[in-house]
Order: structure tokens, then C-alpha cells, then sequence
């Protein structure tokens, strides 16, 4: 069958690990089918001009680069520990 089927996946404020001292770049792991893979969570802001921009400057090279693999934003956000985050899923190598 060819139905269209999604999946809702809630993951707890506890489940995220910070990879510095602040909040702007959190991980957390997700096995899909037995695969692993990371979850990362990119804090964003908008700026003066209403785009959206990551908080951290050193972020920005994983954040252009979903645009250069065919998305297309403003991306969905989610909202983590109160602040405003854009996921990034990849699979482990």
C-alpha cells in the first residue's frame, strides 16, 4: 500500500544534551528501524530583518548546508527548554 503514514515522535526536554556550555546546539540520539542516528537541535532568532538565523555564528555552515541539500526556509521549529530550535537528523557512519 501506498498510504501516506506519519509518525509522531515527542522527545522529553531531559532527553536533549547540550554539546557546549549554552544552549545553542543540542544532541540527542534516535535509532529509526534499528538505525542510529543523530538528532540535532540548531537554536535560531530572527533577525532585525525577520529571517531566520542561527544564534550561534559557528553554527551557520550546518545550517546553510540544508539549503544547499534542497530545503527551503524559514524551516519549522520546535521549542526546547524555551527556546526556539531547527532539527537536523542524520544517520550515524
Amino acid at each position: 500500500m501506498n498510504e501516506r503514514c506519519v509518525r509522531a515522535i515527542t522527545l522529553a526536554d531531559d532527553d536533549w544534551m547540550r554539546t557546549e556550555e549554552n544552549n545553542d546546539h543540542l544532541t540527542a540520539i534516535l535509532v529509526v528501524n534499528g538505525t542510529f542516528h543523530h538528532l540535532e537541535a540548531i537554536r535560531v532568532i530572527d533577525d532585525e530583518d525577520g529571517m531566520q538565523r542561527v544564534a550561534a555564528p559557528d553554527l551557520e555552515p550546518t545550517f546553510d548546508a540544508m539549503y544547499e541539500i534542497g530545503g527551503e526556509g524559514p524551516f519549522d521549529t520546535v521549542t526546547i527548554r524555551g527556546e526556539t530550535y531547527v532539527l537536523v537528523v542524520t544517520p550515524f557512519q
